[in-house]
């Protein structure tokens, strides 16, 4: 394994260019991935259509994604990207895996090559969830990273399976018949341990050198591993520049997405994020920071900190109720071998 600083110093294929909102955290996680994959290996991207996609890979405009003017001479620092339909990326990695294996077989191809698959909760979790659980079913040696930002980012801030119960989104619109997102999140960390996979995770590039670490042993897993990235949205979220790393902690540490780690035989553990509530940030600091849940909490002028708005006690008791269920589910799930 490389520590921390040799694989931060590395070169990137993710590059400068896209038009994803300055200081978002799916830019953070493909640089990083960019870096961690330049270990010798030719990666092969199979990119969902998503923010990810259509902002980094808008040929012939903006292309975010490279090395150099060229393409390197080395055979093992060049990468290839497919770009296939919204829900399909697992499967085009494992057919990618599939052709890789059968030319290595018949001494077609002489390099080692490795997938990555990556796409949003929208495409991997509602609309393409058979693609994600039929891919960890067969137990193909690929990386499938999902980026968590709980909407459809890329075509209007639609709910998604995986949004935090009453969150305000365009489809799930709070009002007076509404407290928005009206269902606790599809568990899809238990889901990708259930249907067969080798290595599962849920980390934000802002827990950096776990998230890099973690994105170094998948590409080594021999079956396959799964990164669920929580990806707080500037424009879905409705937070500040700039708030992108400080909202993923505080989501982590608080218990809404807690950083999680887990290895088929040898069970996992919850990072970062205490059992006990009282030990953990308060929930309302989280809330408050983003104005989808802004019908919940509202700042206290005295003290400066956010609290329960006037008559939504219920309301947040149970959002509070949910993200310790939520806390207690990870730390046994942890206990799985």
């Amino acid at each position: 394994m490389s520590g921390f600083k040799e694989i931060a110093t590395k070169d990137s294929c993710f590059r400068p260019g896209s038009t994803l909102c300055p200081g978002c955290m799916e830019a953070v996680a493909f640089q990083n991935i960019g870096r961690a994959s330049d270990n010798g290996v030719k990666t092969i991207f199979t990119i969902g259509t998503s923010c990810a996609e259509v902002s980094t890979l808008a040929f012939p405009n903006v292309v975010a994604w490279g090395r150099g003017d060229r393409s390197p001479d080395e055979f093992s620092r060049s990468f290839g990207i497919i770009h296939n339909v919204f829900e399909s990326a697992p499967t085009l990695a494992e057919s990618v895996r599939d052709v890789a294996d059968a030319l290595e077989a018949h001494g077609a191809l002489n390099h080692k090559i490795q997938v990555i698959s990556t796409g949003g909760d929208g495409g991997a979790l509602a609309i393409g969830l058979r693609a994600l659980l039929h891919t960890i079913h067969r137990r193909a040696r690929v990386t499938l990273t999902v980026l968590v930002n709980e909407v459809f980012a890329n075509t209007g801030f639609q709910y998604s399976p995986a949004a935090t119960p009453f969150s305000d989104t365009s489809t799930t619109p709070v009002g007076a018949a509404s407290m928005g997102a009206p269902l606790v999140p599809l568990d899809y960390v238990h889901l990708a341990i259930a249907a067969g996979a080798e290595m599962v995770a849920q980390l934000s590039p802002a827990h950096s050198a776990m998230y890099v670490r973690q994105v170094e042993k998948s590409l080594a897993c021999p079956r396959t591993s799964v990164i669920f990235i929580p990806a707080p949205c500037i424009s879905g979220w409705k937070f500040d520049d700039g708030q992108a790393v400080d909202l993923a902690l505080l989501g982590a540490r608080c218990g809404v997405f807690p950083a999680f780690v887990w290895e088929r035989g040898k069970g996992g553990s919850v990072k970062d994020c205490a059992l006990d509530a009282a030990k953990r940030p308060a929930l309302e600091e989280f809330l408050g920071l983003q104005r989808r849940f802004h019908h919940l909490v509202v700042k206290d002028p005295a003290s400066g900190k956010f609290v329960c708005r006037p008559g939504r006690e219920e309301t947040l008791q149970q959002l509070k109720d949910w993200t310790q269920a939520n806390v207690e589910r990870l730390y046994k799930l942890a206990e799985l071998k």
